[in-house]
């Protein structure tokens, strides 16, 4: 057999080269929440934009998460696999209720007053269009490879990992380099500190969207667990994170704890449930793609079109044009919510 194809089977087939005492290579979890979040910002927020709705502290958008961690022969190295696939609002929708367009979210061509420009009109072409605003715009998979490793002053995992977006119209890619320790103090409430260091920085698209924070910007974590009722049927167990972001965009360039996760996980053989309360404490990282950055508020998707676009042509036509956006802004638009609240259940298993 030749040696390379023998290197091969060895990495993904330990288990034929082994004995039958060789530890489990591989553990497989899979996981549906109701709100996916990734470093505090709920992806909802996607599914209430795309659908006309206020935003809500709870929702149910649910996606299902898959994770493989794959144990090599060479002792504490680790193949990671996760993905996150949206379940509903997975289809574009139109959104913005524009009847003549050139293309999706582009400008109306129709006036209900003026009628239609001709001369603008292109056959074939001008149409109603859908936006691409499908969740499934958003499904993608984290792949990497790390080290764990322990010593007398803690564990220490080391690594990277790339995040592939599958959206077919705008594949977008980004990788970091991370650092996890856990220190050999306190360890009934297990302290871990995490540090993800970015190495495809860019602006995260958060000109036009809320998504700033959520393309790998440099980011520092900390967690506590404890577990109680071990040695019972069902296990208890809370869990503490916290999460500080340096930059949340090339843009706005703004700093501060993005997200705190209080989290209650019911434990029962390889099945569990669990309650979240995320709190963002900063409404400013995440206030960054509407005409006042700095107020604490968002556009409310269900005041944006249709009808609401006459009011804003009314105000425009009798005020000034800083002076109608300032109403305009007030009244079409909520405040962001600092609480948002999830569920999840999952299921592991190692073989």
């Amino acid at each position: 057999m030749p040696p390379t194809l023998l290197f091969i089977l060895f990495l993904i087939f330990p288990g034929y080269l082994h004995s039958e005492d060789s530890e489990k290579t591989m553990s497989a979890e899979v996981r549906i929440t109701t709100d996916h979040h990734f470093r505090g910002y709920n992806y909802s927020m996607l599914a209430d934009q795309r659908n006309n709705t206020r935003y809500h502290s709870a929702s149910f958008n649910p996606s299902i998460q898959p994770q493989f961690v794959y144990s090599t022969p060479l002792t504490g190295l680790k193949l990671l696999f996760w993905g996150n696939f949206f379940l509903t609002n997975t289809s574009n929708r139109d959104s913005d209720l524009y009847i003549l367009q050139d293309g999706p979210g582009e400008e109306e061509k129709w006036d209900p007053v003026q009628g239609i420009n001709l001369t603008e009109f292109t056959p074939g072409k001008t149409r109603r269009y859908k936006e691409r605003n499908g969740l499934s715009r958003y499904d993608g998979l984290f792949y990497g490879i790390y080290y764990d490793w322990n010593t007398k002053y803690g564990d220490w995992s080391v690594g990277t990992w790339m995040w592939n977006n599958l959206d077919r119209f705008g594949k977008y890619s980004w990788q970091e380099y991370f650092l996890w320790y856990r220190p050999n103090v306190l360890k009934i409430i297990h302290p871990t500190f995490k540090a993800f260091f970015n190495t495809s920085f860019d602006s995260g698209g958060s000109t036009t969207t809320p998504l700033g924070t959520t393309n790998g910007q440099n980011y520092f974590q900390f967690e506590l667990s404890h577990t109680f009722f071990e040695n019972s049927e069902i296990h208890v167990t809370p869990h503490f994170q916290a999460g500080y972001v340096v930059n949340n965009d090339n843009n706005s360039k703004r700093a501060g704890v993005s997200n705190i996760i209080q989290s209650l996980q019911f434990s029962y053989e390889n099945f569990d449930l669990s309650l979240h309360a995320m709190y963002r404490p900063y409404p400013q990282i995440y206030d960054t793609y509407d005409s006042n950055p700095n107020d604490g508020r968002l556009p409310d998707p269900s005041l944006q079109n249709g009808i609401y676009r006459s009011y804003r042509d009314v105000l425009q036509s009798h005020f000034p044009d800083t002076m109608a956006k300032a109403i305009q802004g007030e009244f079409t638009s909520q405040k962001f919510l600092r609480t948002i609240f999830f569920v999840s259940i999952g299921t592991n298993y190692q073989f």
